[in-house]
């Protein structure tokens, strides 16, 4: 009986391999409209393109396990309707047997590509390539799938954090933006500009991973490679053109290509880039990139981490699907009236500005006020690929990775249709485009949080493993903080919410309130994307309030990056507010640092420069104050004491003042607070202890 038990148990194991081993075909089949001219995608106005620059295509990777089927392909475009993905998946299953739901189909975000979707804010889809696509897509299935045969892969990822950043910057109090409906209500927006004075800094993190899956051939000839970056576009020329992705994914195959016979498909996929590209405003200039240049990088880092890799064949495969509902922001009857009006005017003429554009946005999510979402999950051995039919920020991307119960995991964006910007909520305080209500910016506050979730959900599915639950990676200088006992400890790495962490087990949460960004860069910026980086709060507008034990004599430290670099006008920033205590940074005319000011006009320090870390000792002991900075003792004078709340509590509101009159303009991390004095030799060993590399 034993024997037989083994026997059938050894006869299962063998199964479960054969089942897994993998079989691959790639393909890409060119798009490139056959008309012109033709509509074009990209912007906020429609526009037309007379020449081709380079061809389009749709590149597509087939996979089996001899269990699973599936389909990836990534097409030349800028955004794909969900009922154009549809019908090219229809007319694809029924040519190969690949289930409908097993298809994931994505777009570029070529910004130089035909418009394949209308209402795209003011442009329509062009009806004859519109026509031509579906079909051409199917073709590039069919072709993987008839290309099939024994193969292996090897996924991985390299930093490319040089390559990218965030775009979507915070303006200072008084120098909002307006939107197109005439309120001053853009805090936050696209674009700053490079070292635009009025601009603060970026509201959320990059994503530096550039991730790959290679798949080769039996004999180890390179058979595909479909790579994944978050950076929105990179434009080379006018006319139409493939764009950064297509130029990357020739880039890639004319690399790896052995001959002019082989058949390797390199692909490139948009990643969660909606507040991200290639452009860092925090420099004086653009980089001297040209869109080839930048590619080629790109191409090297990408090719010389192929070998490091380990090209598997027992490669088990899975996938999972699912469709959620969500809600548009549909116009109030004010807003419609004001549409209706204005569309009346234009006499059914294309929108000419961006005031047209919205209000003909308006009226047609006013008309189709639910959105169906498709949501996918792709398994491919101890790799995730998730996909989203939205443009997500890369807070969003960085949840997915930091959640995911596989080892690696990368995103895919504008996957299976085009739902617009999906912002994370707290964003939607701070205005700005990819918040004004559209086709392409118009679903529920809530719906980034409900897709991340509904995603996650998927992950396990497929892995058959809980999600990880993030929290940000201990440093030196954390754990020196928790050596000295503090009463509470705010490390600030949240990647969203309304609650600030008290990490030292106390019970002393405190809440974030109004208009922040969230996990942005703290204090270990190195210019690499090493795991263990410090996350931060980016304050536009909002503020974190706590309540602490009240004590007559405490020590309360933390962080601060300051944005302003603003010369010809005075800007007071509120650091913090302790009990009526404010203490401030002040920016003065014709001065290029800030000065930080405790007790209105009666200290300051000066010379503390703009857009670097310092570390703020404040300390209290009965009659007396302290000021410490960077481990320097600056200040000492006499107070009167602060008093209690009649709660014996103290209220200490960072990033602000109590009564929100006066904002900070900038990010802070790692708050901490004692009910005790530190000494001279504690603070100067805190601040020793981060070892600090400004940026």
């Amino acid at each position: 009986m034993k024997k037989l038990l083994l026997f059938f148990i050894l006869c299962l194991i063998e199964d479960i391999n054969a089942r897994a081993e993998l079989r691959a075909g790639a393909a890409k089949v060119d798009v490139t409209p056959t008309v012109l001219p033709v509509i074009r995608n990209g912007g906020f106005l429609e526009a037309t393109d007379n020449k081709i620059n380079d061809p389009l295509y749709a590149r597509c990777l087939v996979l089996d396990d001899r269990v699973i089927r599936l389909a990836i392909v990534v097409v030349d475009s800028c955004m794909l309707p969900i009922d154009l993905c549809d019908e090219a998946k229809r007319l694809a299953s029924e040519k190969t047997g690949i289930p409908f739901d097993r298809i994931l189909i994505s777009a570029t975000h070529s910004h130089s590509a035909p418009s394949s979707m209308n209402y795209c804010l003011g442009t329509r889809a062009d009806p004859r390539y519109t026509k031509f696509l579906p079909a051409k897509i199917a073709e590039s299935i069919i072709a993987a799938n008839k290309n099939l045969q024994t193969a292996k892969a090897a996924w991985g990822r390299v930093d490319a954090a040089e390559f990218t950043a965030c775009r979507r910057w915070s303006f200072i109090r008084g120098q909002e933006l307006t939107d197109p409906f005439g309120g001053k209500t853009v805090r936050a927006n696209m674009h700053p500009g490079y070292r635009n004075a009025n601009a603060v800094g970026p509201t959320g993190p990059d994503d530096p991973w550039l991730s790959f899956l290679s798949v080769q051939e039996s004999n180890g000839r390179p058979l595909a490679v479909l790579g994944n970056f978050s950076m929105h576009y990179f434009s080379g020329h006018n006319g139409v053109s493939a764009d950064f992705a297509g130029a990357f994914s020739e880039g890639l195959a004319k690399r790896l290509k052995k001959n002019e016979e082989d058949t390797f498909v390199g692909i490139m996929s948009q990643g969660t880039s909606g507040d991200l590209w290639w452009g860092d405003y925090s420099l004086n200039k653009a980089q001297s990139w040209s869109m080839h240049n930048y590619v080629n990088k790109l191409v090297e880092l990408v090719s010389d981490q192929l070998s490091k890799h380990e090209h598997k064949t027992d490669v088990p495969l899975g996938f999972a699907e699912s469709r959620i509902e969500l809600f548009r922001r549909t116009p109030d009857a004010g807003r419609l009236k004001w549409a209706n009006e204005l569309l009346e005017k234009m006499n059914e003429n294309r929108p000419r500005n961006r005031p047209e554009v919205y209000a003909e946005q308006a009226v047609w999510i006013s008309n189709n006020p639910v959105e169906e979402v498709p949501l996918q999950v792709v398994r491919i051995g101890e790799l995730g690929i998730t996909a989203i039919p939205c443009e997500v920020y890369g807070l969003t991307g960085l949840k997915l990775k930091s959640a995911s119960p596989l080892p690696l995991t990368f995103n895919i964006s504008l996957a299976n249709g085009a739902s617009g910007y999906i912002p994370p909520a707290e964003q939607h305080l701070l205005g700005g485009y990819t918040t004004w209500p559209a086709r392409t910016a118009g679903l529920e506050v809530n719906a980034e949080s409900r897709i991340v979730e509904e995603v996650i959900r998927l992950l396990e599915k497929v892995y058959g493993k809980r999600r990880k639950i993030y929290s940000e990676p201990s440093s030196t200088f954390s754990e020196t903080v928790m050596v000295e006992k503090p009463t509470a400890y705010w490390r600030l790495g949240e990647q969203g919410g309304n609650i600030a962490t008290d990490t030292t087990g106390n019970g002393n949460h405190a809440l974030y309130q109004g208009g922040l960004g969230f996990h942005v860069p703290g204090l270990y910026p190195t210019g690499k994307s090493e795991d263990h980086l410090s996350r931060a709060v980016h304050f536009a507008g909002g503020r974190i309030h706590a309540s602490v034990p009240y004590s007559n004599s405490f020590t309360t430290q933390f962080w601060f990056w300051n944005g302003i670099i603003k010369k010809d006008t005075l800007v007071n920033n509120t650091l913090a507010d302790i009990n009526g205590l404010k203490i401030s940074l002040i920016n003065t005319p014709d001065e290029s640092v800030s000065k930080l000011r405790v007790k209105e006009g009666e200290l300051e320090i000066s010379g503390i420069e703009p857009r670097r870390w310092h570390l703020l000792s404040v300390i209290i002991k009965p009659k007396l104050l302290e000021i410490w900075l960077n481990g320097v003792q600056y200040l000492k004078m006499k107070v009167t004491d602060i008093p209690p709340d009649p709660n014996k509590k103290m209220i200490l509101v960072f990033g602000g003042s109590h009564d929100n009159k006066i904002d900070f303009h900038g990010d802070l991390d790692e708050i901490a607070f004692f009910n005790r004095v530190l000494s001279s030799k504690e603070i100067k060993n805190l601040y020793k202890s981060a070892n600090i590399n400004t940026r």
